[in-house]
């Protein structure tokens, strides 16, 4: 084991995830049992449901961690919403079965490079059609959305717009994906967002990689404050090149005249993002 490689990711690990208000610590590295462990505060955190959830907290610092610092050893993260009502211990055995998400990583080179490609570039604007991803939480991605829908349409080409309703699983979630499928079909440039915690910031990235896949042009926003973290699991998915767009960071409790302000700015640094051209 790489002590102090795996150290050195561990500490720009707890970099990118508090932005939740959250602390990530590394807590030991055992190169007798192969056991690297993490503890999660969330003593600060504003809203521990904007959180990464434990499944997906656990398979980012797993494939960061076995991208940046392969090797054969078990991840173990002490998650409070998790119950494990041990503490560490001489034995990982019974470390292991005191939390029920810890990740094994085994063996070594077990994680891809993945794609490189960041996709198609936008072009020429004139009779496309930019679709807008937005969701439900981020008041302040609406007037965004619009305002740049607004500049698109200007630049000649027509705009849609669908809304994700985060957290659905079962039928439910399985329709949603279908009925974003649906709306990729029909667009040209996907706009997804918004990356403004941990959670929604997952959400964001796996459909701009959606989109990605399907062959549009595509850019994940961010708050700058979650650029990191959206950078680092699109590495973890596969799509280390993902076309990220960050605006300014706290950008929700803004007044809408200000908001609206920043997404006129920003737009032409969107347009470079996209690799978009203005006929």
């Amino acid at each position: 084991m790489d002590i102090a490689g795996l150290a050195s990711v561990a500490a720009e690990l707890r970099e990118t995830v508090n932005g939740d208000g959250v602390d990530l610590r590394l807590t030991g590295i055992d190169s007798r049992s192969h056991l690297v462990q993490f503890e999660l505060d969330l003593a600060d955190a504003g809203c521990a449901d904007c959180v990464l959830p434990p499944q997906s907290l656990h398979e980012m610092v797993t494939a960061t961690l076995q991208r940046r610092s392969p090797g054969d050893y078990l991840v173990l993260i002490r998650d409070p919403r998790v119950d494990s009502p041990q503490t560490p211990g001489s034995d990982p055995a019974s470390d292991i079965a005191a939390v029920n998400t810890v990740v094994v990583v085994s063996p070594a080179g077990a994680v891809a490079s993945g794609d490189e490609s960041p996709g198609p570039d936008a072009g020429r604007l004139t009779g496309r059609t930019v679709g807008f991803r937005v969701d439900r939480l981020w008041r302040s991605w609406d007037w965004v959305a619009d305002e740049w829908a607004k500049a698109f349409e200007r630049a000649g080409a027509s705009t849609m717009l669908w809304r994700r309703f985060q957290g659905l699983d079962g039928e439910e979630g399985e329709a949603a994906g279908k009925e974003y499928e649906k709306f990729l079909e029909v667009v040209d440039i996907a706009v997804v967002g918004l990356g403004n915690c941990g959670s929604c910031t997952s959400w964001t990235i796996k459909d701009a990689i959606t989109a990605l896949e399907a062959n549009r042009a595509t850019a994940a926003m961010t708050t700058a404050h979650f650029e990191a973290l959206g950078e680092t699991l699109a590495a973890q998915y596969g799509h280390p090149n993902l076309r990220i767009h960050a605006l300014p960071y706290p950008l929700d409790s803004r007044p809408e005249d200000e908001v609206r302000q920043i997404a006129r700015e920003a737009f032409p640094a969107l347009l470079d993002t996209l690799g978009a051209v203005v006929a």
